[in-house]
């Protein structure tokens, strides 16, 4: 029954201590009045609620959280004293446990693996200052390697990676390895399952990840073992379980293809079938893929290892040789031959650095010329909103793209609230008129761009395992300036008195949005 579908029990939970603090709240009201509970008793009460409000809020004030996470949870923890404290311990804080500091130091001593060719760095170095900068920042902050000798092919919409993929996969004769955030059965998904169902049955070891809460309403439950049953190796991230931990809002975002070492798909797409829009739920779906061939795919390899390893595997051994491109690079003619720089890299929850707010901070501080962005949601951290009116303010031309056509109106009604403060520095902002943008990427410049998984709001900068790429050359950004500026094209561009219209009319809504934006 749709009333019983996984993820009830925690929102029924959540609800539930809602009410109850409220419930709680009006009999310790009639209690008082009516001489049922004393005075004394009431204000031991009072002051026992005020004690645990104040060590909470302590906690929050002294965690490093993005400073408007920290007053949305002392908001909520000021209005529900009982059950305020309880839902942040359970759900937003962000201390390791003995078990996570071992899963962190399990995650980075695989991806550690890569090696970094020091002659690459001095490639980069002769891109640009911005190619160096955010390179470096990214191999520091999350232990990523830079690699020559990948080719990159960019798609526009995950309609036009489609079909590449497919025939891709019918080449594989090692190994292949999924890891979605959505995989949902259908056009796409059946499509790519067929080909996974006759690559066993030839010795291909298929392995499959998806996370459980991107498919709550669309892939059934126990899924896994019906692939497995087909000798499919899958698993399932952050299974959903009756009861709330800080697991829940910690989800698997990332999208990683990896085939025979050699060759990986990545990007925005999901795999569903309105991501190649065959399936329309809100107007046309426009998203993106890169198909990355050759060194750089070991970083996409070691990625998928690392979550796979760590989450479910941690008994076995693995021999990193068997995983290397160089292993493979012979059945399809070699390494590329590229002048253009390509680094995978990954982001995960307790994480010392956020990659992706870093990523986004430090191509925006690196900028010159233009910062051309798109995202499906604009709800950033104050840090990322500084730096775009600084960079605007700085004679950059800074452009963003967004939805159209909503999938969630609260956030849709955030993102539009947002505009408000770039709008009035310069910063130009174009709705997608027709439908929903899902891509998430940055390029400046000419020279420098991510494209991954990473939105711009609080569940992708802090709470998310998420994956991107960051592109480095002149020849591997142009189809991506080239889409963005085809893209304007089919864009209404939001002025700042369209924006005041909207404020007088959803001002109130807009404000209370705001309070609870890292929520969203």
């Amino acid at each position: 029954m749709g009333f019983f579908r996984r993820g009830f029990w925690q929102k029924l939970i959540i609800y539930l201590t809602v009410i109850l603090e409220f419930v709680l709240f009006v009999l310790a009201v009639v209690a008082i009045v009516n001489g049922y509970l004393n005075t004394d008793a009431a204000v031991w009460t009072v002051v026992i609620l005020w004690a645990i409000n104040f060590v909470c809020g302590i906690v929050i004030v002294q965690t490093n959280a993005e400073d408007s996470y920290k007053i949305a949870w002392l908001f909520i923890v000021g209005m529900l004293p009982i059950i305020g404290p309880l839902m942040y311990l359970v759900l937003a804080h962000k201390y390791r446990s003995l078990r996570q500091k071992k899963y962190f130091s399990d995650y980075f001593g695989i991806i550690r693996r890569g090696e970094q060719d020091e002659a690459v760095i001095q490639k980069a170095e002769a891109i640009s200052f911005g190619a160096i900068r955010t390179a470096n920042y990214l191999r520091k902050a999350t232990d990523s390697v830079l690699y020559d000798h990948s080719a990159v092919t960019y798609y526009p919409f995950g309609d036009d990676m489609f079909q590449p993929m497919l025939e891709d996969l019918r080449k594989a004769k090692h190994f292949i390895f999924i890891e979605y955030f959505i995989i949902t059965p259908g056009k796409m998904w059946d499509s790519i399952l067929e080909i996974l169902k006759r690559k066993v049955k030839e010795g291909v070891d298929v392995r499959v990840i998806w996370d459980d809460i991107g498919n709550v309403q669309s892939t059934p439950v126990l899924y896994d073992k019906e692939l497995k049953k087909l000798g499919i190796k899958a698993h399932v991230y952050g299974r959903v379980k009756p009861f709330i931990d800080v697991r829940y809002s910690q989800r698997d975002h990332r999208k990683i293809m990896v085939i025979d070492g050699h060759t990986a798909y990545t990007g925005g797409a999901n795999i569903a079938d309105e991501y190649i829009n065959v399936k329309s739920r809100f107007g046309v779906w426009k998203d993106n893929a890169i198909r990355v061939v050759g060194k750089a795919v070991y970083g996409y390899t070691l990625l998928f290892l690392a979550t796979w390893h760590c989450k479910f595997d941690r008994k076995s051994e693995i021999d990193y040789n068997d995983y290397k491109p160089e292993k493979y690079i012979d059945e399809i003619g070699g390494f590329p031959i590229s002048n253009d720089l390509v680094l995978p890299y990954g982001d995960i929850p307790y994480g010392d650095h956020p990659a992706g707010e870093g990523t986004y901070l430090s191509i925006l501080g690196s900028a010159k010329h233009y910062v051309y962005m798109t995202s499906p949601y604009l709800i950033p951290t104050e840090k990322l909103i500084t730096q775009m009116i600084q960079a605007s303010m700085s004679g950059v031309d800074v452009r963003l793209i967004t939805p159209g056509i909503p999938d969630k109106k609260l956030v849709y009604e955030l993102t539009r609230f947002n505009y408000g403060r770039l709008l009035k520095e310069g910063v130009r902002i174009f709705e997608f008129s027709e439908g929903f943008i899902h891509a998430k990427t940055f390029l400046s410049d000419d020279t420098l761009a991510t494209v991954g998984t990473i939105n711009l709001d609080y569940r992708s900068l802090y709470l998310h395992s998420e994956n991107g790429t960051l592109l480095l050359g002149k020849n591997i950004v142009a189809p991506m300036k080239e889409d963005f500026e085809k893209t304007l094209n089919r864009c209404h561009e939001v002025t700042l008195e369209e924006w005041k219209k909207w404020r007088r009319k959803k001002g109130i809504l807009w404000g209370f949005l705001r309070l609870i934006a890292p929520f969203l």
